[in-house]
Parts: structure tokens; sequence; C-alpha cells
């Protein structure tokens, strides 16, 4: 085992330990602020029905996503490829820093599908695009009914307009291959050695945003990805009525979009402690006890945890893989790897 490989650990738990302090300070601060016992009580009272309906949605939410993905990959790989790969990559997430399993569903991908790596990357790229434009509009769309401020809702707008602005400027670049390529070979003509390497893989990336030239295909898309978060908003509301019985679809609905920006922040793998600080946040706004919402946010991260490391351990014993494997392939792509 060389020196560079011994060291990589230790080198990437170095720098996972600013997230790691995060999510432990998130963690202190809301058991520091709830009533222990209320929250134990709460924990108790949950109402089981709530359970079963979110996980239903959830696996709603986790089949709509599998389609939405498998039609920015033009059909190239089955209904149930798609679907066990997400759910890897979630397991991935959970586990690894950096969010390292949207880079582990490409290696995954080449791997069991032949597609190439940098091509599927940009399709994920394209997934999370949708992601921060539906996350934003739905915050900011609700935030004015929350808070009763008319100027939230000029950054919806402003928000949309620059997810609009954004999707703009990648159909110019995905419409205008060959002068990207052109731009490209331009800028790095004095580093041949670094345009050869990097050619290949832009090419493969630009394939993979063709997409979004495609009116059907992106409005297909759009449709699941929107499906998705309905779904999303569907269990998170199921299961907060275990909790709050008096919840309403504005308040699911605005506890999502917080919970998307919340594990947006630096954290621990798996998104821990700043994941329910945001659900508390979110909900404190509805004047829901902190002690309750943290024991809804609690619950809700561990089904999701069950659920996606359970359904992506499956999926990465389907495939004969290995977490080291993976994260192996993952800080060990260099300069020199293929192009694919």
């Amino acid at each position: 085992m060389s020196e560079a490989t011994q060291t990589a650990p230790g080198g990437g738990l170095r720098r996972a330990l600013p997230g790691i302090f995060i999510s432990v300070v998130a963690l202190a601060v809301l058991f520091y602020l709830v009533d222990f016992p209320v929250f134990i009580q709460s924990l108790r009272r949950a109402h089981p029905l709530g359970f079963v309906f979110s996980v239903l949605a959830f696996f709603g939410t986790l089949m709509a996503r599998s389609i939405s993905w498998r039609t920015l990959l033009r059909e190239q790989v089955t209904s149930g490829r798609a679907f066990w790969t997400l759910n890897e990559g979630y397991l991935l997430n959970n586990v690894l820093p950096f969010r390292l399993g949207e880079l582990g569903r490409a290696i995954i991908m080449r791997q069991t599908a032949g597609l190439g790596f940098w091509e599927v990357l940009s399709t994920i790229i394209v997934e999370r695009i949708f992601d921060v434009g539906i996350m934003a509009g739905l915050l900011l769309g609700t935030l004015p009914f929350v808070l009763g401020a008319e100027s939230a809702r000029g950054a919806a707008l402003i928000a949309a307009g620059l997810m609009v602005t954004g999707f703009a400027v990648l159909f110019l670049v995905a419409r205008n291959r060959p002068a990207t390529l052109r731009l490209y070979d331009r800028l790095l003509g004095r580093w041949p050695r670094l345009a050869d390497w990097g050619r290949a893989k832009l090419q493969s990336f630009l394939e993979g945003l063709a997409v979004l030239t495609e009116a059907r295909r992106f409005f297909t898309v759009l449709f699941w990805l929107v499906l998705a978060w309905v779904f999303n908003i569907a269990w998170y509301g199921a299961l907060l009525w275990s909790f709050v019985p008096n919840v309403t679809p504005l308040m699911a609905a605005f506890v999502v979009g917080a919970s998307a920006l919340g594990v947006a922040l630096p954290s621990s793998p798996g998104y821990v402690g700043v994941f329910e600080a945001a659900l508390v946040g979110a909900l404190s706004l509805f004047g829901v006890d902190a002690a309750i919402a943290l024991a809804f946010a609690i619950s809700a991260h561990v089904l999701y945890l069950i659920i996606t490391i359970g359904l992506g351990a499956i999926g990465l014993s389907r495939d004969g893989m290995s977490l080291g494997g993976l994260y192996a392939d993952i800080t060990n792509r260099k300069p020199a790897a293929s192009p694919d």
C-alpha cells in the first residue's frame, strides 16, 4: 500500500471535522433548549398510522426520482438500475462526507451499465439544478404565508429568475456543444496535456446536458421531480401528523423546504444535527413546542436513514460492491484515469 493511500483516510477525516463539529454543536444546542421529558412523551404518544403513511409516500418519492433520473439518462438503463443506483448514492451520502454519494452514483452507473462517468455526472448536476429551483420556489413561495411578509414574494421571484437564468445558460451550452468545445480548446491551447485530459470529459459532460435541448424530455423530468417533491411533502406531513394533529399542507410544505435548505449546510455524514435544527426552527414559526418538533425531526431522520441505508445496502449487495471499494474508487480518481 502506498503512502498516499495510507494517509488518505486521515486527510479525509480532517477535512470532515468542521462539518462534524457543526453537527455536534447543533445537537447539543437542541437538547439544551428542549424539555427532555416532553420530548420523550412526544415519542411515546406518536400515532403509528402516520409512520405507515409516511413510509408509503417515501417510496413514492424514490420511485418518482428514479424515473426522472432514467429520463435524464435517455432510458439507457432499466428502471430497476436507476432505482438501486439512486439508493446506493443515498447510502454513500449517509456514511461518507462531502456528499460523495453523487460521485458514487456516477461510478456505480459506469461499472454496472457501462455509461461514461462524466455523462452520468452531468445528469446528476442537472437533477440538482431542478431540485434547487423547486426547493427555492417551495420555501420562498410559502414564506409569505408563514411570516406574512410581502417582501418574501420578491425574494421568491428573484429565486425563480436565478433558476430560469441558470437553465438558460445550460441550454445555450448544451445547444452549442461544438462552440463550447472550440472555446475550451482556445482557452487551454497553451496547456495541451491538460486540454487533452479534459476534452473527452467535457464532451461526455455536454452529452449529458443535451436533455435540456429536448422540450418533451425536459418537461417529463420536471413532472417526475415535482411529483417526487409532492410525495416528499406527503411523507413529511403524514409523519408530522403523528406528533402535531393540526398539521396543515402549508406547514408540511414549509418544513420540506426548510429541511432541504438545512441539509445543504456543512455537517457530518447523514446531515446529523443540521437536519434536526432546520425542522425545529421551521416548526417554531408555527408555534410548535421545540421538544415536540425535535421528536418529529429525529423520527423523520431515523426513518430516512433506515430506508435509504437499507435499500442502498441491498443495492450494493446485488451489484457485488462494498463501501470501502467505492470510497477508494471515488477518492482515487486521478488525471491519468480514463476519460469516461
